[in-house]
């Protein structure tokens, strides 16, 4: 080559270098700019509002949606001049789309892989399969058309396709909430049931000659199958192969009140002791595997929040259960048995899963709970206070707002909460406020508790609007007199029933030119 060419593409790429790294460098001093114009506009803001069987989706969601669809549309008519042409691409283009919905047999596991949380990686699972669905129901569609309406099941290629179809019919319908809502797991099993079923009658149904639609298959089997071997060993590895200790086993306890009807239990603690000592960031949760519980508990694995937190690894995990249906309604019937002890179970689980929010760069941290939210909560506050203590953060003020229904609920959760109050100590800087609201049980209203009256009881609903809108002033941290000292950003973190959490997010949408950021917590409260 000339040397002057060469010089020319060394000094070239040397200013092309140099330019790169001053972009680079004046993005992420606009990152905060940026991140507020696609909340203010884009992720915040609903286009559809909360409905039973849809919703809420966001502007970003319906902009993002509608391009995926547009793509999909797109790819299937262009250069095509017949329908016939245009099924067959369509037919193509749907195994495309299952690779990602295909790829794992827990979405947990993939969201950790992507490093995106789980409602992220469901919301992507649930619009591949349904463009699936309808790629594959307009190539069915065209192929009975070119073949006069005729479709014979006397050819094995046929009723493989007839599978295949009757199949992601079933998926389909099988992914309405009700279903979901109703048990579970049995939509858990019949969902990877139903997969298997489409898989083996979809790969039948190609011909010799489909060596492109084969091999997407093949990618998609071959995705799920690696997935699945790394997700195996680290459950053998977390759940003690070659630890010497034996498997783990969860310590379960009760806490109750009494009523007139007898005892009646509030909440379910439950202690694993784990053989290999692991970490586990604040907000993530484990799905646990108790198969001695009832009859049928060896089929299914239950997502619990992990309620503690340590710096380091942890020999052992707490979790706080709230007794509903299922897993927890069968683990009640020990309840009389473990009166004022405990009983012990075999059990294997997965994880930790799901990403915990860095809230170090904030000043102000607002963290709203609603019953069972507070399991959510407890390790995030306890992380906070750490890094305070630990002088590795800038936060300067935490507050815990946490809507429960009565006394009796509140109760399991007391000995989280002073906990926390115990961390928070370093050089009496008190940085954590807690304000509890009851619906009823109490007499008085706007009870102090503790000697330093950090813990306020409310028998009200709170006013979410004038809550945030205090915290998003900076009124509430203290300053130094006569300095000047910028006020810093406000992370709002949430763990909330839905309605709720539309609502809160709502007001945070009016209060970020204040600097609020909106975070929602990896477990958020069903409502009963």
């Amino acid at each position: 080559m000339d040397p002057l060419a060469i010089y020319a593409i060394t000094a070239g790429s040397i200013f092309a270098v140099l330019f790169l790294v001053r972009a680079l460098s004046l993005l992420a001093s606009s990152r905060h700019l940026f991140s507020l114009v696609l909340s203010q506009h884009l992720t915040l803001p609903f286009v559809i509002r909360r409905h039973r069987f849809l919703g809420p989706w966001t502007r970003a969601g319906v902009f993002l949606h509608l391009s995926y669809a547009a793509i999909n549309v797109f790819l299937v008519s262009f250069r095509i001049t017949s329908l016939t042409g245009a099924g067959r691409r369509a037919g193509e283009l749907a195994l495309v789309n299952l690779v990602f919905p295909l790829s794992t047999i827990h979405l947990a596991y993939l969201a950790d892989l992507l490093g995106i949380k789980w409602k992220s990686c469901r919301k992507i699972h649930r619009a591949t399969g349904w463009m699936a669905v309808a790629l594959l129901s307009f190539h069915i569609v065209t192929v009975v058309q070119g073949q006069g309406f005729t479709f014979p099941l006397r050819e094995q290629q046929n009723l493989c396709a007839m599978i295949a179809a009757i199949s992601l019919g079933a998926l389909a319908l099988h992914s309405i909430p009700w279903c979901r809502h109703w048990s579970y797991e049995i939509f858990l099993r019949g969902h990877q049931i139903l997969a298997g079923l489409f898989v083996y009658g979809a790969w039948q149904h190609l011909s010799p000659q489909s060596t492109s639609s084969k091999i997407y298959l093949l990618i998609a089997l071959g995705t799920f199958a690696l997935t699945l071997l790394l997700e195996l060993i680290t459950l053998l590895y977390h759940n003690g192969l070659f630890a010497g200790r034996g498997a783990p086993r969860a310590i379960v306890s009760f806490s109750a009140s009494e009523s007139k009807e007898g005892p009646v239990v509030n909440a379910v603690h439950i202690r694993v002791l784990l053989p290999r000592p692991m970490k586990v960031e604040a907000g993530q949760y484990i799905n646990l595997w108790m198969p001695s519980v009832s009859l049928f508990s060896w089929m299914q694995t239950h997502p619990l929040t992990v309620t503690s937190w340590s710096k380091g690894k942890q020999d052992t995990v707490e979790l706080l259960v709230k007794p509903r249906s299922g897993f927890t309604a069968d683990l009640l019937r020990y309840a009389p048995a473990a009166a004022g002890s405990s009983a012990s179970f075999l059990t294997l689980f997965t994880g930790p899963h799901g990403v915990s929010e860095e809230a170090s760069d904030y000043e102000s941290i607002l963290v709203l709970a609603s019953g069972p939210g507070i399991a959510a909560a407890v390790p995030c506050l306890k992380k906070m206070i750490h890094s305070y203590n630990t002088c590795t953060s800038q936060v300067r003020r935490l507050h815990l707002v946490w809507q429960v229904e009565s006394v009796d609920r509140m109760t399991p959760a007391l000995s989280l909460i002073n906990n926390l109050l115990k961390d928070d100590i370093m050089d009496d800087g008190y940085i954590l406020h807690i304000s509890i609201y009851v619906s009823d049980g109490i007499e008085q209203n706007g009870l102090p508790f503790g000697r330093h009256k950090r813990v306020y009881i409310y028998q009200e609903v709170p006013d979410y609007q004038s809550i945030i809108s205090l915290e998003a002033s900076g009124d509430q941290v203290e300053r130094l007199p006569n300095t000047w000292d910028k006020q810093g950003r406000t992370l709002v973190m949430v763990s909330t029933t839905d309605d709720l959490r539309d609502h809160i997010q709502n007001v945070v949408r009016e209060c970020l030119h204040q600097g609020v950021k909106f975070s929602e917590l990896e477990y958020q409260p069903s409502t009963d």
